[in-house]
């Protein structure tokens, strides 16, 4: 196989005739790491726990104090007893049983449920293990099926293991699939960093740090909490205002903490990451300390989309996703990358590698459009922009009339709000020229831009679920539309074509055989 500038490809046989398959036995049963004892809790187990412990460790070691903690907390104990009770009679009667074919895990006692799903059934199979996890020897689990591609129905399977019972799942799910080997890449470590820095933003870290924190204020005290972080920022920004104003100051360090935050978790998440391709499965493995494992049935993805942000289209490189049941739906959307980085002169072969039945003028980075937006419908990519714009300009002239001796910090925040409007402004003009859609044979490609993401989602005619055509009261007038193509998914994804003219559509699927809906 040929090298491709940028990857490290290997081609072997995963079937070597050679090599002794492990003993596997029939089927075995599993309890759930204890650790998962405490999800079954409620949010109240903690705001009633942490008083306790301060309270407890407050007080000196003799009886006579011992019991008048005891008088003034027995009630709290005892509703800390039956939370911990129900928990564990929950964790108890949750068995785990796998072999060679399905996985079952069945729940109750009384009135018991089980849940059964055959590894052909499986549409992605994730074995995650945090730094916390790691430390208790557990990973989570989490099994994705088409079950609910209709509906927000929870039919997927979320499991907390042992990491001995996990790797023996991952191995017999595995051991189900075909054996030969037909591509394998891992981006240098180069691009892995320069992929991360391109998509980290600080919106994106402000979401990490949230999370720390509000998982933080569960285990500890609230205030303390507090103060320490107030004492932490009010440092930095003394020491950062000896240069430009406090304001200026305290933004910036909001911006630039929540920018590195995203970037340091996107690399320590994207790192070490590997893509191999079977005949019916792509196996992706990453992490530095957060090991993460992925299985995909290839017949169960929906679709691909290869996203770009304005800093990665003027550097011509991509990323490629694809919309898989169970895959990318953790918590952190990123786990939904195929390829994490790559330029416009490989994409075709990278897709053409992992996803043969797609033809390669659905991706590549200028196909020929059948519809595009015309020019009496360009201004409706300006509404977003437009509101971003005038918004913070509002704001100014109400928060001044309302507090006019801060004039100067309310001048600096409408200058930063107005950051991203000038942004998207750009994105959405952008946009214009790579907006519509496109059929090749069975697929059909969209085109479209989503906030500050371009977006070139390819997929098949089957996965289409319904075709929305949609008018404005201004639309009306022009004879323009929108088009919403909702296709396959955990639930329906929704792909919104803006600024396309009406009669044009109404042939084009038409002559599709697509079934439309008008609102």
């Amino acid at each position: 196989m040929a090298r491709q500038e940028g990857f490290s490809l290997r081609s072997r046989l995963l079937a070597n005739p050679q090599r002794k398959e492990p003993t596997v036995t029939s089927e075995r049963t599993v309890k759930q790491h204890p650790l998962r004892l405490f999800s079954y809790t409620t949010n109240y187990f903690w705001l009633l726990i942490i008083p306790i412990i301060r309270s407890l460790y407050s007080i000196s070691l003799d009886v006579d104090s011992l019991r008048v903690w005891l008088m003034g907390t027995w009630m709290d104990l005892l509703v800390i007893g039956a939370i911990l009770i129900f928990a564990w009679r929950r964790w108890e009667h949750v068995y785990v049983r796998f072999d060679d074919r399905r996985i079952s895990v069945t729940k109750g006692k009384m009135y018991s449920t089980c849940d059964v799903i055959f590894y052909d059934d499986i549409s992605s199979l994730s074995v995650n293990q945090n730094l916390f996890l790691k430390l208790f020897g557990a990973c989570t689990v989490t099994i994705g099926t088409n079950a609910g591609a209709l509906s927000r129905a929870q039919d997927d399977i979320s499991l907390t293991l042992r990491k001995s019972d996990a790797d023996r799942l991952y191995a017999r799910v595995k051991k189900s699939r075909a054996k030969s080997l037909r591509y394998s890449v891992t981006p240098n470590k180069i691009r892995l960093i320069l992929y991360s820095f391109i998509s980290s933003s600080t919106l994106s870290g402000t979401v990490v740090i949230l999370a720390f924190l509000y998982e933080t204020s569960r285990m500890f005290d609230r205030e303390v909490e507090a103060q320490l972080i107030m004492d932490t920022l009010n440092d930095v920004v003394t020491r950062v205002s000896a240069f430009v104003s406090p304001v200026v100051a305290g933004v910036s360090v909001v911006i630039i903490i929540g920018w590195v935050v995203s970037f340091v978790t996107n690399i320590f998440y994207f790192w070490d990451y590997s893509l191999t391709r079977c005949s019916d499965s792509l196996y992706i493995k990453s992490g530095l300390i957060e090991r993460n494992r992925h299985i995909l049935s290839l017949d169960k993805i929906n679709s691909v989309d290869l996203r770009q942000n304005l800093i990665s289209k003027f550097l011509r490189i991509s990323s490629l996703h694809c919309d898989c049941a169970g895959y990318g739906e953790t918590g952190r959307a990123e786990t939904s990358v195929v390829m994490p980085i790559a330029t416009q002169r490989e994409i075709n072969s990278t897709v053409a590698e992992i996803f043969p039945d797609i033809p390669s003028e659905s991706v590549y980075h200028k196909p020929k459009l059948d519809l595009k937006p015309v020019f009496q419908s360009y201004w409706m990519f300006y509404y977003a922009p437009l509101a971003l714009t005038i918004l913070p300009v509002i704001a100014y002239f109400v928060l001044f009339a309302l507090f006019p001796s801060w004039r100067s910090v309310v001048r600096v925040g409408v200058l930063i709000a107005e950051i991203p409007a000038v942004w998207l402004t750009i994105v959405k003009t952008l946009a214009i020229f790579k907006t519509g859609i496109a059929v090749n044979g069975d697929y059909i490609t969209m085109r479209y831009s989503s906030f500050y993401t371009f977006h070139t989602v390819v997929v098949p005619k089957d996965r289409i679920v319904k075709v929305m055509i949609k008018q404005t009261y201004l639309q009306n007038f022009t004879g323009n539309c929108s088009v919403v193509i909702y296709t396959s998914s955990r639930g329906t994804s929704k792909h919104v074509i803006t600024g396309l003219r009406l009669n044009r559509a109404l042939s084009f699927f038409e002559k599709n055989g697509v079934d439309l809906y008008f609102e």
